[in-house]
C-alpha cells in the first residue's frame, strides 16, 4: 500500500511553493513518469496540481468534486496535473482513473487527455506501461482536506 499526504513544495515551473499532493512522500508530478511531450520527452515534472491551479471557477470546483472519492465500485477520471502556462483544461491535463471501495483508494492508471468538452475530459491516452498507488481511504481524505485547506489559507 502506498502512502498519500499533501504539503507545500516548489514545482519546477513555480516561482514559490504550492500545495501539492506526494505519493510515498514523492511530489506527485515527479512520482508521476510516462506523459510525453510532442518530441517524446517526459514533461510530467512542468506540470502543477489542477487542485488550485485551475483559473475557471467550474473547472477548479469540478477538478475539486472529482478528486474527492465517490461512491465505492465506480470508476472517476480525475483530472490531477495541468499545464502551469494556462491553467485550464485546454493544454497539457493529467487525469487519473480513481476508483474507491470501503477501505481504500486505488489510482488505477494515469493518462493524458484527449479531448476536453467543458471542461469535462472526454477521452484520454492511457500511459503504458502504468503506474498504480493504493491509499487507506481515511489517509486519502486527510490528504485531499489538507491540499485543500493549503490551497485556501497558505498559499497565495
Amino acid at each position: 500500500m502506498n502512502t498519500i499526504d499533501a504539503g507545500m513544495h516548489k514545482s519546477r515551473t513555480a516561482s514559490s511553493p504550492h500545495p501539492v499532493l506526494r505519493i510515498d512522500g514523492v511530489p506527485l508530478e515527479q512520482w508521476i513518469k510516462g506523459v510525453k511531450d510532442v518530441a517524446g520527452d517526459d514533461m510530467t515534472d512542468y506540470l502543477v496540481p489542477a487542485q488550485g491551479w485551475l483559473i475557471d471557477e467550474t473547472d477548479y470546483e469540478n477538478a475539486w468534486h472529482l478528486l474527492g472519492p465517490q461512491s465505492e465500485g465506480i470508476a472517476t477520471v480525475v483530472p490531477v496535473l495541468v499545464c502551469p502556462d494556462d491553467m485550464d483544461m485546454s493544454c497539457t491535463v493529467v487525469v487519473v482513473e480513481q476508483t474507491v471501495n470501503a477501505e481504500v483508494v486505488a489510482w488505477e492508471r494515469f493518462g493524458q487527455a484527449v479531448d476536453v468538452r467543458h471542461g469535462i475530459v472526454t477521452s484520454v491516452k492511457w500511459i503504458t506501461p502504468h503506474q498504480k498507488a493504493v491509499f487507506p481511504l481515511s489517509s486519502f481524505r486527510a490528504a485531499a482536506a489538507e491540499m485543500k485547506r493549503l490551497t485556501d489559507e497558505v498559499w497565495t
